[in-house]
C-alpha cells in the first residue's frame, strides 16, 4: 500500500497549487513535528484528517476529484456545512477535512491561525486537540508526550513552540474547556510518573506539563467562564462524541 505521508504530501501541494486552504491535523500532522524517540508509535496510519475552510468547498470537492477521490456523498450531505469525506478506492483510505472549527467534544477554531505552518495546523493546537479529549487514552497521552517530547514551551506563535498564552487565553472564556484540560494535565502528570520513562525524561515531561498547568490556572477567566463555573459538573461541560464518530488519528 502507498505510504499515507507521501499521500498527504499529494494532496497537499495539489491544494496549494490551486490556492486552497488545507492543513493536516490528527497523528499525521503530529508526525510532520516529531521525530523524537517517543514518536515510534507514530508511524502507523489509517486515514488522513484535515483542516479546511467552509468557503473553498467547492473547490475543496474539485481538488479530490482531479486526485481520484470519490465524494462520500450521504455523508457530506448530512455534515457538508461543517465536515467533508472523501475516499480512495484504490486503498480504502478515507480524508475527513474539518471545516472551519474542529468540532469534537469541544470546539476549537483554526481559522485564524493556519497561516502560522504551511503543512498543519499550528503545534500549539495540535497539543490541545489531544488535551481535549474527554475521556484521553493511551494512544492520545502518547502523541501528547511526542509533542512535548520535541517542542519548548514558551511565549511566541511559530512552528517548533507550544505556546503558553495561546492554551491559556482558549480555556479562558470556556470553563468546561478549561475543566477537560486541567484535569488532563493532571492526568498527564500522572501518567509521566508512572510509564516507562527514564528519571530524566520524567523530569522534563513533569515539568512542562507543570508549567502548562500553572499558566492556565493563572489566566484570568472572563466573566462567562466565572458564571458557568457555578454550575460545574453538575451540567455537562463537553459534548458527547459517539465511538468512531469524528475520530481523528
Amino acid at each position: 500500500m502507498p505510504d499515507p505521508v507521501e499521500e498527504a504530501k499529494r494532496i497537499l501541494r495539489a491544494a496549494q497549487d490551486e490556492r486552497i486552504t488545507l492543513r493536516l491535523i490528527g497523528g499525521l500532522a503530529i508526525r510532520f513535528h516529531c521525530h523524537g524517540q517517543h514518536s515510534t508509535h507514530l508511524r502507523a496510519y489509517h486515514d488522513i484528517d484535515l483542516f479546511g475552510l467552509e468557503k473553498e468547498s467547492e473547490r475543496i470537492f474539485s481538488v479530490f476529484r482531479k486526485l481520484g477521490y470519490s465524494s462520500n456523498d450521504v455523508y457530506n450531505a448530512m455534515y457538508g456545512r461543517t465536515r467533508l469525506q472523501f475516499i480512495y478506492h484504490e486503498t480504502g483510505w478515507e480524508v475527513d477535512v474539518f471545516l472551519d472549527r474542529f468540532r469534537m467534544e469541544h470546539v476549537l477554531d483554526f481559522r485564524e491561525r493556519l497561516h502560522l505552518d504551511a503543512v498543519t495546523i499550528p503545534v500549539t493546537d495540535l497539543l490541545l486537540t489531544k488535551l481535549l479529549i474527554v475521556r484521553i487514552n493511551a494512544k492520545d497521552a502518547k502523541d501528547v508526550v511526542a509533542l512535548l517530547e520535541d517542542h519548548q514551551i514558551g511565549y511566541v506563535d511559530d512552528q517548533e513552540t507550544l505556546n503558553l498564552r495561546r492554551m491559556a487565553q482558549t480555556s479562558a472564556g470556556d470553563w468546561g474547556l478549561y475543566k477537560t484540560l486541567n484535569d488532563n494535565l493532571e492526568v498527564m502528570i500522572d501518567f509521566a510518573e508512572i510509564g516507562e520513562f527514564t528519571p530524566l525524561e520524567k523530569r522534563d515531561l513533569t515539568q512542562k506539563l507543570t508549567t502548562i498547568r500553572v499558566y492556565v490556572q493563572a489566566q484570568r477567566k472572563t466573566l462567562r467562564w466565572k458564571l458557568r463555573s457555578l454550575l460545574g459538573d453538575k451540567v455537562a461541560w463537553y459534548d458527547d462524541v459517539e465511538v468512531g464518530e469524528g475520530e481523528v488519528h
